[in-house]
């Protein structure tokens, strides 16, 4: 057992020590040098990742097949994956753009969620795989820090220690953004909330657990029913926000207005109705802006329980 804790550890801190190494190498580089590389690996990718490309041009035909030709599709897909590599490359350079943070990123109307916290019910933000949730965490983290707000994201954990505490709390929580496990992550985020926080909530992948089917593209999609059940039973406000990348100026994150609560008496539909409108608002966004989105994850699955094969 010591032996195999031993080959396991050493190849996570080779997992780490490469990283960083790369890190190292992408911080030498010219800001937009550095993109520019990101959206090449990004075409690698494209081309080595096999199953992971099948999956791409899958869900696009499925959701473009009668509106899109196929070297449409594919462009999208080649897209898609070139947002993934510029996406890595902008994570790794967070240290080396905090002291510059507004020449990078600029937040529209974070008035709608300052007036939602004078309420005291604290305020869920809407997440999804679209342009740079990353840069817009480390953004909103700073301004909350500036306001004297904390401010929550539920994420999956990274089984390699080492670079959890880089990637996760070096990185992603350079502002303050703190992470919290998703699983058990309901009773934590309440507990937050009921402090005034602020929680971010990824919404647009598959979830098993506490999932309704709401329709993402016309097609049935398990999607984590947390925030419907927040607004309907402690009137949570619900807040979606996404990040727009500019060719020659800063990214953009835009909040938008609160959510609307369905609040009809029948519980179980007002949660999948509640779902089926934040959803909806995604893709109202993909929809102008589909090369910017994460095609490559199993969206769409028969069951709560499939796994992906």
């Amino acid at each position: 057992m010591k032996i195999k804790k031993f080959k396991t550890r050493t190849v996570e801190l080779a997992q780490y020590f490469l990283f960083r190494l790369v890190c190292v190498f992408v911080d030498l580089l010219p800001f937009r040098l550095a993109c520019s590389l990101g959206k090449w690996i990004g075409c690698l990718l494209y081309l080595a990742l096999g199953r992971s490309r099948e999956v791409a041009l899958e869900n696009l035909n499925q959701v473009y097949g009668n509106e899109k030709t196929d070297s449409e599709i594919k462009k999208i897909a080649i897209q898609s994956f070139e947002n993934l590599g510029m996406f890595a490359v902008e994570f790794i350079r967070i240290p080396k753009i905090l002291n510059q943070l507004d020449r990078y990123v600029v937040i529209r109307n974070e008035e709608s969620v300052l007036e939602m916290l004078q309420q005291k019910r604290g305020v869920v933000l809407i997440v999804s795989h679209f342009g740079n949730w990353e840069w817009m965490g480390v953004t909103a983290g700073a301004r909350a820090q500036e306001k004297g707000i904390k401010i929550n994201a539920v994420a999956r954990t990274l089984g390699n220690p080492f670079l959890y505490r880089y990637v996760v709390e070096k990185l992603r929580g350079a502002t303050g953004l703190q992470t919290m496990n998703k699983k058990g992550a309901a009773r934590e985020t309440m507990k937050r909330l009921e402090q005034n926080e602020i929680v971010c909530i990824l919404i647009d992948q598959h979830e098993r657990n506490a999932s309704v089917p709401v329709p993402y593209f016309g097609r049935p999609a398990w999607t984590t029913s947390l925030p419907a059940v927040l607004a309907i039973q402690q009137g949570v406000p619900i807040i979606p926000v996404f990040s727009f990348r500019q060719k020659n100026g800063p990214m953009i994150v835009d909040l938008g207005e609160p959510f609307p609560v369905i609040d009809t008496g029948d519980y179980d539909r007002d949660v999948i109705e509640n779902t089926k409108q934040y959803m909806q608002a995604i893709e109202q966004v993909v929809r102008k802006r589909p090369g910017d989105w994460l095609w490559m994850h199993a969206r769409w699955r028969a069951s709560r329980t499939e796994k992906v094969r």
